[in-house]
């Protein structure tokens, strides 16, 4: 069963040549945020631009001291047809690893890297305090994804764990279809 959600993250973040179109459309249907720990996160702003064919997305957040370690949490659920929630892939990364491109090599380092494209995100840690980061309409090419990806519903979570703690959540809900 495990094989079966580790194949399914992979179709969906795993990147392929851009001559390959695929002949499926991404809809974002819910891009959100919410702080959970304002003493370490000033603000945070997450803006959903265009929710279909290429959905483009912004989050901007500031923090209230300067970072020196913290974890990503990555949750990927499947939405079945009666609304339940299939878990098929959690994910913990340093973040400060992932920032320094650590994982360049795998799926999560070239999806890092396109975000470093479009933001103003620190290369490594420590993360400064009180300064406003960005990653500015970031779109979700279709062209990136495996031309066999799924037709489904998905929910992902991207929690910021700071000393065993989450601070913040970003959620984002949306399908593949053919």
């Amino acid at each position: 069963m495990f094989f079966h959600g580790l194949f399914l993250l992979l179709s969906i973040f795993v990147a392929h040549d851009e001559a390959a179109k695929p002949p499926f459309t991404i809809e974002f249907l819910n891009f959100s945020c919410a702080l959970r720990d304002p003493n370490w996160v000033l603000q945070l702003d997450c803006k959903l631009h265009r929710k279909r064919i290429y959905p483009s997305i912004s989050v901007a957040f500031k923090l209230a001291k300067q970072v020196n370690e913290f974890n990503l949490l990555y949750h990927l659920q499947l939405v079945k047809k009666d609304n339940s929630k299939k878990t098929v892939g959690r994910l913990k990364l340093d973040g400060c690893k992932f920032l320094e491109s650590f994982y360049s090599n795998n799926m999560v380092g070239k999806f890092f890297k396109r975000i470093q494209s479009v933001s103003n995100l620190p290369k490594k840690c420590p993360i400064p305090g009180n300064k406003l980061l960005e990653i500015r309409n970031y779109t979700v090419l279709p062209e990136e994804y495996p031309p066999f990806a799924p037709a489904a519903t998905f929910h992902m979570t991207l929690q910021i764990e700071r000393n065993g703690n989450i601070v913040a959540d970003i959620i984002n809900e949306g399908s593949i279809s053919y």
